[in-house]
């Protein structure tokens, strides 16, 4: 029973993770992240869109933005006021030496350091920042959304077109030699993709 329940959570928190990150990549958020490996603390920008951010090194903070262009401007704005943070430290040591030292201080001192800097870069650039708490929150809504209106499907029998559909893939996909999707799978990146459009529809509202 307890190994039925932890594969059905580690099945839960796949599904939400890709409904998660459907919803990044339709509103085409860019992060901005806070890591720290052997090079040091390190504030950066990622690509647009997915919203995919390695964990080497281990990503210990990470914000939201609408824009690569603006999470770009706004890492390079707060790596240069944590420099300067670092230099003036009283160590003597140069700053790019200082930051690229994993260890130049105390680690979590450096880390809210960066929280500060980038919170203070954003202020002054007037660029609006979501945090990944903030980015859930509005994906739990959009979720909801597609739920509804896949119940209202059901509900109105209009979800025979969505099972025809389904059918006509896996027709499809037989003919071509591919592998197809269960249906549960099948829906599931039907689900992704309803949470993507909506996301690219607040995208340009």
């Amino acid at each position: 029973m307890r190994r039925m329940e932890a594969a059905k959570k580690r099945a839960d928190t796949r599904v939400r993770s890709a409904l998660i990150a459907a919803y990044r990549e339709g509103l085409g958020l860019a992060a901005i992240t806070v890591t720290r490996g052997p090079a040091g603390v390190r504030i950066s920008a990622a690509g647009q869109g997915g919203g995919v951010v390695s964990t080497e090194p281990a990503v210990e903070a990470r914000w939201w933005c609408r824009r690569s262009a603006d999470a770009e401007r706004l890492a390079a704005a707060a790596t240069r006021r944590l420099q300067r943070h670092e230099s003036r430290d009283g160590s003597g040591t140069a700053a790019s030496e200082r930051v690229s030292s994993p260890l130049a201080g105390d680690p979590s001192d450096t880390l809210v350091v960066a929280g500060e800097a980038i919170a203070g870069a954003a202020k002054r650039l007037n660029i609006a920042l979501l945090s990944d708490e903030e980015v859930h929150a509005d994906v739990m809504a959009v979720i909801a959304r597609v739920d509804a209106e896949i119940e209202k499907l059901q509900r109105s029998g209009e979800l025979k077109s969505l099972n025809k559909s389904y059918r006509t893939y896996r027709i499809e996909t037989s003919a071509r030699g591919e592998k197809t999707l269960r249906y549960d799978e099948w829906m599931g990146k039907y689900r992704e993709n309803l949470v993507r459009q909506l996301a690219a529809a607040l995208r340009y509202a």
